[in-house]
């Protein structure tokens, strides 16, 4: 598969690369975040959470494209980030995103576990010795969170601590994609054997399997005791396909890829023709479509490169092109399309959001990892220039501009300072007031 702009392609990833390190606070990468369950906003310190698996990923592509060690030491920096950032819990600190500064985020640690494995890999690869603190670092995780504290055995996956919360099933996949990469880089299988087949076959008997229906291949957000929630996210339903073909390559059984290939298939059929997707869709026919994920759709445009590679056929265009137009001078890329709408649902207004442009690492990582995996072998990737945005948008509902340049995130509206960031800060300047 060929992006369709390659020079704007790199363009864009050099730009990425450029903004994440003005993201850069002590000990990590910090940031405001948007998201659809809550926003954090104030704490805008490191967050050592799912941002972790696209900027390790996205780093290690660019090393393995480029052989230029620069980019080898930029993954390694990261991870040293977890490494330093490790509770003797086995627990990361600010793990939870978009409820951040608390820790024992899901899918948050497992996704900071991936990047490290990753990193580890690679290392190993290079007969670099130092491999073996990250895969340690990784390993203390699986064994005293995921496995140590998540496994429930009566429920045959992965479940949040508090039996409150529901199991979530693109979660126990990002646990699973854990186990896959635990194993190919130790060659232990234990972890795998005793929780991998388990928890798959628990994503599949909560997927739709119904030849004709609309939620053919749909798999349901999470299971509240064993009450479905009849929720079906797109993006989530695309993160669950990585394990599932995992399933299929390593357990030689295809009813994973059939699984893969019809949670994708569920996908497809709910695109638009911009390229973008709803947010959710209910079993009782409602949909909410904002906000739309902009730099998010890098995973799912992940998901659909994974499925070319088992033979499906499908066209990535319009969805790379919904992502490329969501990339901001300053080099983010914008959270979503339609914030504003979140409760009313009506078409958003001409002006976007703040929200929708604010630009997340936890986001934008996912666009980066799959910028980086199609920049050509060989490639010559330049340091990027840091760029400056300028945009009108609403705060709160008012007109306002949104400024954002390596110094700082901030919106003003007429003479008056609505938001501020100081990057590298733990905490915003300003109180975010929204009705």
């Amino acid at each position: 598969m060929q992006i369709p702009d390659p020079a704007k392609a790199l363009s864009i990833t050099s730009g990425m690369d450029a903004w994440l390190e003005t993201m850069r606070c002590p000990g990590g990468y910090g940031g405001p975040v948007a998201h659809w369950w809550q926003h954090c906003l104030h704490y805008t310190g490191v967050g050592l959470d799912w941002r972790y698996e696209g900027i390790i990923a996205g780093y290690l592509n660019l090393y393995q494209k480029t052989g230029q060690t620069r980019w080898l030491d930029k993954a390694r920096r990261a991870g040293d980030d977890l490494v330093k950032g490790q509770h003797a819990s086995g627990n990361f600190i600010h793990s939870c995103f978009e409820m951040n500064p608390y820790s024992s985020g899901t899918p948050h640690e497992a996704a900071c576990d991936l990047g490290l494995l990753g990193l580890a890999r690679c290392l190993r690869d290079e007969k670099d010795p130092s491999w073996a603190v990250y895969a340690s670092t990784a390993e203390r995780n699986i064994q005293c969170f995921l496995v140590g504290k998540l496994w429930n055995e009566t429920r045959q996956g992965f479940c949040e601590e508090s039996p409150s919360r529901p199991m979530t099933m693109n979660k126990i996949a990002t646990i699973v994609e854990v186990l896959f990469s635990w194993a190919d880089l130790s060659c232990e299988t234990t972890w795998l054997e005793s929780y991998g087949r388990l928890s798959l076959n628990t994503i599949l008997a909560r997927q739709i399997r119904v030849p004709g229906n609309r939620f053919d291949g749909a798999i349901e957000q999470g299971i509240q005791g064993e009450r479905p929630a009849g929720a079906y996210f797109p993006f989530y339903i695309a993160r669950c396909i990585p394990a599932l073909i995992l399933g299929y390559h390593w357990m030689g059984d295809r009813k994973y890829l059939q699984a893969a290939s019809a949670a994708m298939a569920f996908i497809l059929r709910e695109r638009y023709p911009d390229g973008s997707f709803p947010q959710v869709l209910y079993k009782n026919g409602r949909i909410k479509r904002y906000p739309q994920w902009i730099a998010g759709a890098g995973d799912i445009l992940r998901a659909m490169s994974l499925m070319q590679k088992v033979g499906m056929d499908l066209s990535m265009d319009s969805t790379i092109q919904w992502l490329f137009d969501g990339i901001l001078p300053g080099g983010g890329c914008k959270t979503a399309r339609g914030f504003a709408s979140q409760s009313s649902q009506k078409k958003p207004a001409s002006a976007p959001d703040f929200l929708d442009i604010l630009p997340a690492c936890g986001w934008v990582d996912k666009a980066f990892r799959f910028m980086t995996g199609y920049i050509p072998t060989g490639t010559d990737l330049s340091v990027g220039p840091i760029g400056e945005t300028y945009l009108d948008c609403l705060y709160s509902g008012s007109p306002a501009r949104y400024h954002e340049d390596a110094s700082c995130i901030e919106v003003w509206q007429g003479k008056n300072l609505a938001y501020r960031w100081k990057k590298g800060k733990d905490w915003a300047d300003t109180p975010v007031f929204f009705g």
